[in-house]
């Protein structure tokens, strides 16, 4: 899509006040949205309130994860794609660039909230491989794919839990516990704060509670 026609997919959603959620695979595409949106935030200074989300943000680079907070932007990571594809990554983008790929790290520590998914069907619907990939950064060779861009095992839980819900305007009514706020829990087989980071691949749900009510037992 040239630029123009998505600054003005941009400006419309900026004037009709609604969130705007971008797949940006490559750098490329992610500069184009950053650059949209940092040219509508001229007339729209409370864009930021709309939390943008540029999702995949694969290949976002250091320089652009620098002005995504600036526009209130978050980050949905594919972190999966390090565990399974991280040695092709390695291979055709090269050591550098394919060691940075769904910088997690990097976007935390500039003030860029994150979150993760699986893409499902591309792979399975598993979020304890999500966070382990996070947390671990190897590939399915046990090769390392950017250890510096690891995070703990708390941000990643952090990430799909609290992330989650502040992505979508929803942290009024979940991704915590806490008094007023929906009761949608699981129960897992040991405590993924305690357990060998390598091991989370291992967790298992055992309970499974929609508003208050248990929905699954194993």
């Amino acid at each position: 899509m040239p630029d123009d026609e998505v600054e003005r997919w941009v400006r419309l959603a900026a004037s009709q006040s609604r969130q705007v959620i971008a797949h940006c695979n490559g750098d490329a595409a992610s500069e184009q949205f950053i650059t949209a949106m940092e040219a509508v935030q001229a007339d729209h200074p409370d864009l930021a309130e709309q939390r943008p989300v540029m999702i995949h943000a694969q290949t976002v680079r250091a320089d652009q994860l620098d002005r995504m907070p600036g526009l209130g932007m978050t980050a949905s990571f594919f972190c999966g794609h390090v565990y399974y594809w991280g040695d092709v990554h390695l291979r055709n983008l090269g050591p550098e660039r394919g060691r940075f790929i769904s910088p997690a790290r990097a976007a935390l520590d500039r003030g860029v909230g994150i979150t993760l998914h699986q893409d499902a069907p591309v792979t399975p619907p598993d979020m304890t491989l999500s966070l382990w990939a996070a947390v671990n950064r190897v590939s399915r060779s046990d090769r390392p794919v950017g250890l510096d861009q690891r995070i703990t095992t708390w941000e990643a839980l952090r990430a799909v839990t609290s992330g989650a819900a502040y992505q979508y305007g929803e942290e009024g009514e979940k991704g915590r516990i806490a008094p007023g706020l929906r009761a949608d829990l699981i129960v897992v087989s040991e405590d993924p704060l305690t357990m060998n980071p390598a091991r989370l691949r291992e967790l298992r749900v055992e309970t499974t509670i929609k508003d208050g009510v248990v929905v699954y037992s194993a």
